[in-house]
Order: C-alpha cells, then sequence, then structure tokens
C-alpha cells in the first residue's frame, strides 16, 4: 500500500506510513518493478489489506511498472496450475462442512513405520486420560475390523479392556 493508506486507515503517523510501505513491506510500484524483471508466468499480490479502500490503488500502483497477469491475492483463491495454464478462481466453501467421499481410497497404514510423534510430545501423553478411552476405541477397531493396533500397545500405561 502507498504510505498514505497507512496513515489513514493504520492510524500511523506519516513517518512510519513511509517506512511500513517502503522499508518494511514492498510497494506496488516496486513489486510490479521485481515481476517485469523476473518475468512469472502469473504474479500475485498478497500479504496486504485486500478489501474495498486498498485494492484498487495498489492495483494501479503495480500496474505503472508491470503489466502481465496479475492476481490481487485474498482468501479462498486458488490456483490451478498445469504446463500450458493458469486458472484463478475462488473456492467457496460453507462455514462448517463435513469432508464429502473423495475418488479413492486412503491407503492402510503402513506396518512398522515409525510414529512421527516427537518424544517431547510422547512425554505429555498422561496413562489414566488415555486409558478412559480404550473402551471407545476398542469398540471402533472391532466395528471397522482395524486388527493392528500396536499402537496402544506401544503406550507402557496402556490398560486393555479384554
Amino acid at each position: 500500500m502507498v504510505p498514505e493508506l497507512f496513515v489513514v486507515y493504520g492510524n500511523q503517523p506519516p513517518q512510519l506510513g513511509w517506512r511500513a510501505c517502503c522499508e518494511f513491506h514492498t510497494s506496488g510500484q516496486a513489486f510490479g518493478k521485481i515481476m517485469s524483471e523476473i518475468k512469472p508466468r502469473h504474479a500475485v499480490a498478497y500479504h496486504f489489506m485486500n478489501e474495498e479502500g486498498t485494492r484498487y490503488s495498489l492495483y494501479d500502483n503495480i500496474r505503472e511498472t508491470y503489466d502481465g497477469p496479475l492476481s490481487m491475492a485474498t482468501d479462498m483463491m486458488v490456483w490451478n496450475i498445469t504446463k500450458d495454464n493458469i486458472t484463478e478462481r475462488m473456492a467457496v466453501s460453507p462455514d462448517n462442512a463435513w469432508s464429502v467421499p473423495g475418488t479413492a481410497m486412503q491407503p492402510p497404514p503402513e506396518r512398522g513405520r515409525p510414529s512421527p510423534m516427537s518424544d517431547f510430545i510422547k512425554s505429555g501423553e498422561w496413562g489414566p486420560a488415555f486409558n478412559a478411552q480404550n473402551h471407545m476405541l476398542d469398540e471402533h477397531a472391532e466395528k471397522y475390523n482395524l486388527q493392528d493396533q500396536d499402537w496402544r500397545k506401544q503406550k507402557p500405561w496402556y490398560e486393555p479392556t479384554k
């Protein structure tokens, strides 16, 4: 953003608006110059307040020094990138949604694969709390025919329910 927007919207003093614009961040003109030099297939401006009061002046500032393909990134923006094309679109998502079935089945866990949990994380496990859920986990394992329950047996405090 230009220094004035840091003054007006960010309530910054003018000298800090200048520094925030052009020392702490990259101005639109500077970003455009960088993009003109490297010539990306598609430039993406991000890490700015992309809202009504700021986006148009930033866009105009970028266009002073760059005329290539450009996106002004915002939340939920998606780019489909192939060898031949880059397509920008907006994802559509409800605020609260469960997953939907995908096109492929998840592979089973790899036997013998070490736990991705660090020793530090493991040291925070509290046996009595974990054991309080064993009955529920046993029922889940039985319902879904989960044969490999070695992960629970690796817990020194594990108490089987059967």
